[in-house]
């Protein structure tokens, strides 16, 4: 993770497998290999690393087992489905039902191949986390906790 003085902080809430939450500041890189812009929350969530630190209100520090997290909500902080909006990219609104029973609907957004655009294509890609926009907040979905999807157009 490189130097903590350096990074971009992000208020969030993660919440675990199990239905536990805590609220605190997620890192970002000041800038990434494939851009010279600050790291979006996607794009550390999707990093091959298994863990990703968050600085708790108290000034402490817990190290969080992407595995183990069902979901990342960050308020009103800019939208990563428009910063990485391609030429080609759909979006399409989705109601995602999660393992615990929670009900999220929102905007995902995807560029994909054209012989390979549907939502189903989407959810199927290799990526472990993908974001779901709504009018409050942006959530980084864990796919591994996604029970059942319904694209409503």
């Amino acid at each position: 993770m490189g130097n903590w003085a350096e990074t971009h902080r992000v208020r969030a809430r993660v919440t675990f497998a199990g239905g536990r939450s805590i609220e605190g500041d997620l890192h970002m890189q000041p800038c990434t290999a494939l851009h010279r812009d600050v790291e979006t929350p996607l794009e550390m969530l999707n990093r091959a690393e298994e863990f990703f630190a968050i600085t708790l209100p108290s000034s402490g520090v817990a190290l969080v087992a992407k595995s183990q997290t069902t979901l990342v909500t960050c308020m009103a902080i800019g939208s990563d489905i428009d910063s990485d909006r391609a030429p080609g990219g759909k979006s399409v609104r989705l109601d995602v039902m999660l393992s615990d029973g929670a009900e999220l609907s929102g905007c995902a957004y995807w560029a994909l191949p054209p012989t390979s655009a549907r939502p189903i294509d989407f959810l199927n890609t290799t990526e472990r986390f993908f974001a779901l926009t709504d009018d409050a907040a942006t959530h980084y979905v864990n796919r591994g906790f996604v029970q059942e999807v319904h694209p409503l157009g």
